[in-house]
């Protein structure tokens, strides 16, 4: 029988900006500080700790490359920019939090801020809350951050409109990301 997990408080970011992002239009920017605690390259998951003292658990995507590279202690800044759903639909198999597919797309694309690496992932989740008219999506994302994320293609503005909050999902979305050591 699987153990039951509750849900990790959501860390409070240190800085939220705004930056225009071509092709996507405004993205918050969220800043993060957080020390490195260990992590286990076989499963990727990683234990960071924030300012004010709490744990925090998460499964390092693969855009962040070898995991020992980073060092016990370590300062590292970590900036998340949500980008758009690429995709998305009612997911007929799979459970939340289980990741279909992640791509790093090379070093970024045209318009997102310097530094940024962007992934391409596909996760079965549970629809949080859809607005139709804004052409928006919210979900629980993998490392248990909600994200409301636009949608701008024609065709997911129009699967948009077959599904209802409480839905198993399964959404395919972009998502910018940064992280540096501060040594």
């Amino acid at each position: 029988m699987p153990a039951v997990v509750a849900a990790q408080p959501r860390p409070t970011p240190a800085e939220v900006d705004q930056v225009l992002v071509q092709g996507v239009g405004q993205v918050t920017v969220l800043t993060y500080k957080a020390q490195f605690v260990s992590a286990d390259p076989a499963t990727r998951r990683m234990v960071l700790e924030t300012p004010a003292g709490r744990r925090w658990a998460v499964v390092a995507p693969p855009l962040l490359g070898d995991l020992s590279y980073f060092r016990n202690g370590e300062t590292l800044i970590i900036r998340v920019a949500p980008g758009e759903v690429l995709a998305l639909g009612k997911a007929h198999q799979g459970r939340p939090g289980e990741v279909m597919k992640e791509l790093a797309v090379n070093a970024g694309l045209p318009g997102w801020p310097e530094g940024f690496g962007v992934r391409e992932v596909t996760v079965t989740t549970i629809f949080v809350d859809i607005n139709k008219q804004a052409g928006t999506v919210t979900f629980e994302g993998l490392d248990g951050v909600v994200r409301t994320l636009k949608a701008s293609n024609d065709k997911v503005l129009a699967d948009l409109q077959q599904v209802q909050p409480g839905d198993l999902a399964q959404i395919t979305y972009l998502e910018g990301l940064s992280v540096n050591a501060v040594r």
